[in-house]
């Protein structure tokens, strides 16, 4: 396998007023079965071209790294204000430059592109800052927890924007019974830090392939409180 997995020594990136701010990935998996990972790949800088991803081919690049598949992201745009990433060092697939930030298991990432709503975990360290007095795009389960949009997609929905988010939820066909779309501005910073429960996180998709972090879903503490 040519793939570079894993954190660098001195992997570190922060980025401030990243709020509608576009971005790319790539997922490439390793192994069979069980034991199959996909390895996420993020940006290395931000904001950048949303179209590059395009450069990318996903099955001459499996070839080329010796992995079972890679799977790109449309362009999407980031939700957050801030964040912070430790990651690995920078790789060029076909021109696009990305470095390492996290795994799941291949089956979950899966599961995770077909099918909305379902919860999967990522194993990444990182800290998504959504800072006072900015709106921000929840989803609440009844008696249960709450998740927050940390990044939007034009794929299925090429007219979204960080201006009319707020109508999300009259877009939403297939929310779960019982579940609940919200706009909300903040009164304090909120803050998704994956380093207070393990290097763990929670995701959900919705079905416009928007990404959300969950908020006291299971055993998760990475929130500072849950909006």
């Amino acid at each position: 396998m040519k793939l570079k997995t894993g954190v660098e020594s001195t992997g570190r990136m922060g980025f401030n007023n990243t709020r509608g701010l576009p971005f790319h990935g790539m997922g490439a998996f390793v192994g069979t079965g069980k034991s199959q990972r996909a390895h996420v790949y993020t940006a290395a800088s931000i904001p950048v071209d949303p179209e590059a991803y395009k450069k990318i081919d996903p099955k001459k690049l499996a070839q080329e790294l010796e992995v079972d598949m890679c799977a790109v992201n449309s362009g999407r745009f980031w939700m957050m204000d801030e964040l912070e990433f430790v990651v690995g060092e920078t790789q060029s697939f076909h021109g696009v430059e990305l470095r390492w930030g996290g795994d799941m298991t291949g089956a979950e990432m899966v599961s995770q592109m077909q099918n909305a709503y379902t919860p999967s975990l990522i194993r990444r360290n990182s800290a998504w800052t959504f800072k006072a007095g900015k709106p921000v795009f929840l989803l609440r389960e009844p008696g249960g927890p709450v998740w927050v949009l940390q990044e939007y997609t034009k794929a299925v929905d090429p007219g979204l924007t960080p201006d009319n988010l707020n109508e999300l939820g009259g877009k939403l066909k297939n929310l779960p019974t019982g579940w609940t779309f919200e706009t909300k501005v903040l009164t304090e910073d909120l803050v998704l830090d994956t380093g207070r429960c393990g290097g763990w996180a929670a995701i959900i998709r919705d079905d416009l392939h928007c990404t959300y972090q969950g908020c006291g879903y299971g055993k998760d503490t990475s929130a500072n409180y849950v909006p």
